[in-house]
């Protein structure tokens, strides 16, 4: 499988139209489809490689070295889950709802299964389609080799609360062209009390203008984690120059 530069500039394009803060993927091709992350990753890391052979020397200590070419680079990151748990009154009516209808709100397995299925044969295309993981100002295109799932909390039946997904691409990273708003600061340091429809991600766009900067809030208040920050909690949320 290669990557054209006609496809890396049409993917930088559909990067470029993606609204919002939140990471997102891709499914490529002419049935584009958008899959969007529950959180954006705490991290990812990109692995860049080159390829070598090495063919030992008879009384030298060191072998001859010849490159082989360039390999596909590797992007590595861990999404988060969760599905709405009994902690507000519309998460109840939900579950109120799925017993009368059986259907399930905010089934994690369902978004899940979207990214899982990337790593299949699509249609008439004899290999898994091409994909494009975008974020910030790093959009990743190439294909995904690895999709592991660690789901870590279940609701009485049995059903999936809460997962991890390890995500792993093969392809070439790039940088997305600017295309957002500055960074917004506050001139001081304001307090701001966690509601029911809240999250620490939804502060961080609210005061900072991007979401990316919930780890700033997280800090200033000693949050290990985000997911467990009880309603009426009041917020420290810093001034961007603290």
């Amino acid at each position: 499988m290669s990557f054209t530069t006609s496809l890396v500039n049409a993917a930088a394009t559909i990067a470029q139209t993606i609204k919002g803060t939140k990471a997102v993927i891709v499914k490529l091709g002419k049935n584009r489809e958008e899959i969007p992350v529950q959180f954006n990753p705490s991290e990812y890391r990109v692995t860049d490689k080159s390829s070598y052979s090495q063919r030992s020397r008879r009384k030298n200590d060191e072998p001859d070295v010849t490159y082989n070419g360039g390999v596909f680079s590797t992007l590595e990151v861990t999404l988060i889950f969760n599905r709405d748990e009994f902690t507000s009154p519309k998460s109840v009516i939900d579950s109120a709802m799925s017993m009368v209808t059986g259907e399930i709100k905010n089934d994690i397995t369902a978004a899940i299964g979207k990214i899982s299925a990337l790593t299949k044969i699509d249609g008439n295309e004899h290999m898994p389609p091409k994909c494009m993981f975008a974020w910030g100002t790093m959009f990743f295109v190439g294909y995904v080799e690895n999709v592991g799932v660690n789901y870590t909390m279940f609701d009485k039946s049995g059903i999936p609360l809460r997962a991890m997904v390890n995500l792993t691409m093969q392809g070439t990273a790039t940088l997305v062209p600017a295309r957002r708003n500055p960074l917004l600061s506050p001139d001081r340091t304001k307090a701001r009390t966690m509601t029911e429809d809240s999250s620490i991600w939804c502060l961080a766009e609210k005061e900072y203008g991007d979401a990316r900067e919930w780890r700033r809030i997280a800090d200033a208040n000693d949050i290990m984690n985000p997911l467990d920050i009880p309603v009426g909690r009041v917020l420290k949320v810093p001034s961007i120059n603290d």
